[in-house]
């Protein structure tokens, strides 16, 4: 798996918010409201899963507090 994998995932996930929500606004709008609230709960759990989307890593630095890290000047 690269990393772009889960940015891909990512994109996916927000297109398809997007699209079901946007089918349960016409569900609605044609008066059918109980499948407009089936497809809103779809779209509320596709919003819970998005939110498990986390940094792959995270940046860690083994240098002490009082050693600042040696750094060369470019001329």
């Amino acid at each position: 798996m690269t990393d772009r994998n889960p940015l891909i995932a990512f994109g996916l996930l927000l297109f398809a918010i997007c699209y079901l929500a946007t089918v349960a606004a016409w569900l609605a709008a044609q008066g059918k409201y109980a499948e407009a609230l089936g497809f809103g709960g779809i779209t509320t759990g596709l919003v819970g899963v998005l939110g498990t989307f986390r940094p792959k890593s995270s940046v860690t630095i083994d240098q002490p507090a009082n050693k600042p890290v040696p750094v060369e000047e470019q001329p």
